[in-house]
């Protein structure tokens, strides 16, 4: 396998696996990168065999370097790079320097990747894998060979369950923006390629790299994966535990009984139990016992079970304990939760995945509201892209409210690639309420916008039904009354002339 495609599968390796702390090595024509890493966390980094050393001695801490020459030990490294990795300002200018001199490694070919399990204690991480890999990207992409990962069209991707929190830790470029707001839904290669405004092989690049930062899911990237021993500790003993994909179901009896005993138990939990955590727990506690959980249940950890049933029961644990965090970890929505009643509070795991229903428990639906208020702050900021998602989030938990469709409508207006699923969002809010004059409105301007003025018409007389006073309803079909006799004059006149001639 290339060392790429090596490379992309390590870094998804590290950032979904529980406790995994890892030695990353690549090897390039122009030398050696070792990072050393802690889940997606890189803790500290070598290039060849000069860096960090040089640097050290440069910035006066000449017995740091000659701490980490002197050792060949992974932990010993870390420990001695602490007087870097604990200061802000050290840490800053550190990783502005490992991102220039990987930036012109990356000019020649990553001919191989390893990864080797490697315990180490945690400490200050200097930044994540996907911010490293997508300030180096633009080098990345020239030599970036998609094929051997990406062999079908047929291949599918959807939007990971926590996309939306790993998507604010990496730069997402416009392509990538637009490529993400296609995928909704699983979707093949095939079916994707031309919905995105970029040409093929920049799509099936950008597919890759949102794969590999947990963005996007695929099952079938899902079983190139390897698999660690969930009894590995770091810190605990020196011997690689990382296995090939085959051993991961080695068993399964106990998979299914963990599964079932925690589906069954959430019906019994509140967001607080079902994380772990008081209800006096504070943000980092929160985010903790979420990451610890995320990564446990994460469906990519069971791809090996066959089993629908047990996959839809994975599925709904893993949405539960999303919507619980981002609940808690919002100090708003966390207030409305802890202010609602008993009934509310209590988790109903048949609802969380299951077909809209008309009601929505109060806490869910103060839930959603929050969602609009933040989707709202981020499209007056012009950050159409974060109002998308939070709307979609805010559709998915109430769906029979017309005005978080109509909004979501009007933010995806404003891409000219996200125009049907603008209409479809707005014609979700016209059949939640048909009477509401202000749902049609936005839909015939959407048809107006792009040039369908017969749609449009019948869109503005059905306002004038509504509301006969709407003054914009009135001017819109006027306008549009003029321009088509403007048109037919004009085809008169033509056909007149022809006839002359």
């Amino acid at each position: 396998m290339k060392g790429i495609s090596q490379l992309l599968i390590g870094i998804r390796l590290l950032s979904t696996i529980q406790k995994f702390s890892a030695q990353l090595s690549l090897f390039l024509d122009s030398g050696r990168v070792y990072l050393y890493c802690y889940t997606d966390k890189v803790l500290f980094v070598e290039l060849g065999d000069l860096f960090p050393a040089s640097w050290l001695a440069q910035t006066g801490m000449t017995n740091v370097a000659a701490k980490i020459r002197s050792t060949t030990s992974s932990q010993e490294k870390v420990n001695a790079f602490k007087v870097v990795s604990e200061n802000a300002e050290l840490r800053t200018s550190f990783a502005d320097v490992v991102k220039k001199h990987l930036g012109e490694f990356f000019i020649s070919d990553l001919k191989k990747c390893e990864l080797k399990a490697d315990p180490l204690l945690v400490s200050q991480p200097l930044f994540s894998l996907s911010e490293l890999f997508s300030d180096c990207a633009a080098l990345l992409n020239s030599n970036f060979f998609y094929q051997e990962l990406l062999s079908s069209n047929d291949i599918t991707f959807q939007l990971s369950a926590d996309y939306l929190e790993r998507s604010t830790k990496v730069k997402i470029t416009l392509q990538q923006g637009y490529l993400l707001s296609r995928l909704e839904h699983s979707q093949s290669i095939q079916d994707i390629v031309p919905t995105v405004p970029a040409d093929e092989e920049t799509t099936k690049k950008n597919l890759l790299l949102l794969w590999s930062f947990g963005i996007l899911d695929s099952t079938h990237l899902g079983r190139m994966l390897p698999r660690m021993d969930p009894s590995y500790v770091p810190g605990k003993g020196s011997e690689s535990r990382v296995h090939h994909a085959d051993s991961f179901s080695s068993d399964v009896r106990k998979q299914i009984e963990m599964i079932d005993q925690t589906y069954v138990g959430l019906s019994h939990k509140d967001y607080y139990t079902l994380l772990g955590v008081t209800t006096k727990a504070d943000l980092p506690q929160i985010k903790t016992a979420y990451y610890r959980l995320a990564r446990k249940f994460h469906p990519d950890r069971f791809y090996g079970l066959e089993d629908p049933v047990l996959k839809e029961k994975i599925d709904i644990i893993f949405s539960t304990i999303n919507v619980a965090y981002e609940t808690l970890k919002n100090q708003k929505s966390r207030h409305i939760y802890d202010t609602s009643s008993l009934d509310d509070k209590r988790i109903s795991p048949s609802s969380v995945m299951s077909e809209p229903s008309m009601s929505v428990p109060e806490s869910h639906g103060k839930v959603a509201e929050d969602y609009y208020q933040r989707a709202q702050k981020s499209y007056s900021s012009r950050n159409f892209f974060e109002a998308v998602q939070f709307l979609r989030s805010a559709t998915q938990i109430a769906p029979d409210v017309a005005k978080y469709w109509r909004h979501l409508g009007i933010a995806l207006s404003k891409n000219d690639q996200w125009r049907k699923e603008a209409e479809d969002s707005f014609q979700r809010a016209v059949d939640i309420e048909p009477e509401n004059a202000e749902n049609h409105l936005y839909l015939a301007f959407l048809y107006r916008n792009s040039a369908l003025k017969l749609r449009a018409k019948r869109c503005f007389m059905k306002v004038l039904e509504i509301d006969p006073q709407n003054d914009v309803a009135k001017d819109q079909i006027a306008q549009i009354d003029a321009e088509e006799s403007a048109s037919q004059k004009k085809g008169l006149l033509d056909s007149f002339f022809k006839r002359k001639q």
